[in-house]
């Protein structure tokens, strides 16, 4: 991974700058050409000055810590506590919109697959949108209509369209934006402990969804369903507002660029050379494939433990759980990462543990203590994942590319989000249904873990491609 900030994203008049290693080799380089032929040494004296600053301040190290550094992580955390947590949660909204028979679950469970859908569908647009206007002013408006989509949804509880257009697309979108504004930030003030701050910020999706799981079942008993969704989007738009507003990235790495008239022209968000590359494209299709079998243990762990005769508190203990673990392994996989094994050498360890746990513990976790053990495990390898990438697509890359390669990565997210758990589904159903023991749901199990699998190899296959001892820290 380059320890340095390349400036050609910085410098507005030049297509490239020699490295201070380069220079302190005695290479000689010569005049630093843009795409209009101006040379350095056309440059003005005061654009001369402020180059040599903007080569200062891009060569400076990373801060990696320092109280502004995890401030922004601690935002950067609670955004996700309540996007992100509030997708995991909506299990516990599907499950009482059930019991008033507004729908079945079956057509409940597309509002929060839609929820995690529009990250995946909407990467490189919101990518484009943060480069363009900034990580604060994209997040202030996800923050936004992440709130305004429960507060709405709190009128719509008799409508299933209603839920579409308020919880699914409004607060799915909002969630999006935020997401995107607070992925890769910590990847800006941090190197050496950079998995980790990552790691801690990705945390907030666990924290929250086994929080917000917990306050929004007791608050639906307590005072209701509709003001349970006022509360929460309340809720959302006092934590989420300012954390937004207090984004700043060090240094804003984007696809934009300055033309040689001074005006901003978009630049590509699509970068056809990474498709070129065979270690992004394992990672790419690893990754896409992965999202398949993670969303189906938290999805169908409750209807598991009950079909194996535990209580409905026992089967929502074992799912906080899942989300609790999910949240230590997004922390845990970063420490491992950055003090032992590298990012994408921790990626396939984290894929292969989690496969190994659906085909080895689920299929024989008939009692509650081998299921209790295979959720932790599964939980704490799922969340490692997510906090994985962005240091998988620094470590291989440059800097500049990780915006542009994490929003192409996260783009083919999308199918996995919106059919992984749906297909389990219909295993389940085509071999005799939630009713009929647990035998029934190994075909669904098996298919995950197939599925995890595979994707294990295609990280393998990154792995080997990009060469080195297996001691390598990488």
């Amino acid at each position: 991974m380059a320890e340095q900030i390349e400036l050609h994203e910085q410098a507005p008049r030049l297509k490239s700058v020699s490295s201070p290693q380069d220079q302190d080799k005695g290479t000689s380089q010569q005049d630093d050409v843009d795409d209009t032929g101006i040379t350095e040494a056309s440059l003005t004296l005061e654009e001369q000055t402020d180059l040599d600053a903007r080569r200062g301040q891009g060569f400076e190290a990373y801060p990696d810590g320092g109280v502004a550094a995890w401030l922004q992580v601690l935002y950067c955390f609670c955004i996700m506590f309540t996007t992100l947590g509030g997708v995991y949660s909506w299990g516990i909204f599907q499950d009482a919109l059930h019991a008033e028979q507004l729908a079945p679950s079956s057509t409940l469970a597309f509002i929060g697959s839609t929820q995690a859908t529009l990250e995946g569908l909407c990467a490189i647009p919101i990518s484009a949108l943060v480069a363009r206007f900034g990580n604060k002013n994209v997040a202030v408006v996800g923050a936004i209509l992440s709130g305004l989509g429960p507060i709405l949804a709190s009128w719509c509880t008799k409508s299933v369209a209603g839920l579409f257009v308020t919880e699914g697309f409004m607060f799915g979108a909002g969630q999006a934006l935020c997401f995107f504004c607070a992925a890769t930030l910590p990847s800006s003030y941090f190197s050496r402990r950079r998995n980790f701050a990552t790691g801690l910020v990705y945390a907030g999706s666990g924290v929250g969804g086994a929080a917000l799981s917990l306050a929004a079942n007791g608050l639906i008993k307590s005072i209701g369903l509709p003001w349970t969704f006022r509360i929460l989007g309340i809720l959302f738009l006092a934590i989420n507002l300012p954390c937004a507003y207090l984004l700043k990235p060090r240094p804003i790495i984007s696809p934009i660029h300055h033309g040689a008239q001074g005006g901003l022209t978009w630049g590509p968000v699509v970068k056809i050379s990474l498709l070129k590359d065979i270690r992004f494209v394992l990672v790419l299709i690893g990754s896409a494939v992965a999202l398949f079998p993670l969303f189906v243990p938290p999805f169908f762990l409750p209807l598991f433990a009950t079909s194996i005769g535990l209580s409905s508190g026992a089967a929502s203990s074992l799912l906080a759980g899942f989300n609790l673990a999910s949240a230590t392994g997004r922390i845990g996989w970063g420490v491992m990462a950055d003090r032992w094994f590298g990012s994408l050498n921790s990626l396939l360890l984290c894929l292969a543990a989690n496969a190994t746990s659906t085909l080895v513990i689920w299929p024989i976790a008939g009692r509650v203590g081998p299921l209790a053990v295979f959720a932790v495990i599964n939980g704490f390898c799922a969340g490692g994942f997510f906090s994985l990438i962005p240091g998988v697509v620094s470590s291989l890359f440059s800097d500049d590319d990780l915006p542009v390669a994490f929003s192409m990565i996260v783009s083919l997210w999308a199918p996995g989000d919106f059919l992984g758990a749906p297909i389990a589904g219909y295993l389940l159903q085509a071999f005799g249904g939630p009713d009929s023991g647990y035998e029934a749901y190994r075909p669904a199990i098996f298919y995950a873990g197939g599925l995890g699998v595979f994707s294990a190899l295609m990280v393998f296959g990154a792995r080997v491609k990009e060469g080195g001892s297996w001691r390598r820290r990488l």
